[in-house]
């Protein structure tokens, strides 16, 4: 009996295996070439090279540019604070205040994307 339960005991786990093995990488959906969104080229998704309106979204980047920079800034300083642990919790809490007006401006005038699983602005996945 024991070998028995063993035995199933196995199948089943080979066979969940088996099942996520067969899921492929990506995001668990059926993406083009299996590897997600990314930002470049249009058997990508085509995300933030304008190729589905004519410059689109690429005019909301131009515009954005500097913006989107003191937001990568910001999260850098984030992150180098929170990694250092003499770093006091009004800073991490002013910096998160910062990261999130910051995003709201961005997100205030974003283009929103024509991807049916996602309602999400096109240069954020």
């Amino acid at each position: 009996m024991k070998k028995l339960l063993i035995s199933l005991a196995i199948g089943v786990v080979l066979a969940i295996a088996v099942a996520v093995y067969a899921q492929g990488p990506g995001w668990g959906g059926n993406y083009t070439s299996g590897y997600g969104y990314h930002m470049m080229g249009q058997s990508y998704g085509g995300h933030m090279m304008g190729w589905r309106g004519g410059g689109y979204d690429q005019k909301y980047l131009d515009e954005t540019a500097d913006l989107r920079k003191e937001l990568n800034t910001k999260k850098f300083e984030y992150f180098e604070a929170i990694r250092n642990p003499k770093t006091e919790p009004e800073t991490v809490s002013k910096l998160e205040k910062e990261i999130g007006e910051l995003q709201n401006k961005l997100y205030a005038n974003a283009p929103q994307g024509t991807n049916r699983d996602f309602n999400m602005p096109c240069w954020q996945f």
